[in-house]
């Protein structure tokens, strides 16, 4: 498993300078697992889960202001 990112990519970042709680969308793993729509060849949109860095927080972990 990769580790956790040390800042998001925003330069100054107030929520990452602070000392937050672990982000609440990811429980402070960096990672999440939403769903992704996928078209099947029939037609039917279908629900798939993805696991990927956590959009919320950038992967820190951290709590961030939600966007």
């Amino acid at each position: 498993m990769e580790t956790l990112r040390a800042r998001c990519e925003l330069d100054g970042c107030e929520w990452c300078d602070r000392a937050a709680g672990p982000c609440r969308c990811c429980g402070g793993t960096g990672r999440w697992r939403p769903e992704m729509p996928r078209r099947e060849a029939s037609g039917v949109i279908c629900w798939t889960r993805v696991e990927e860095w956590c959009r919320m927080c950038a992967g820190t972990g951290k709590e961030h202001n939600p966007l």
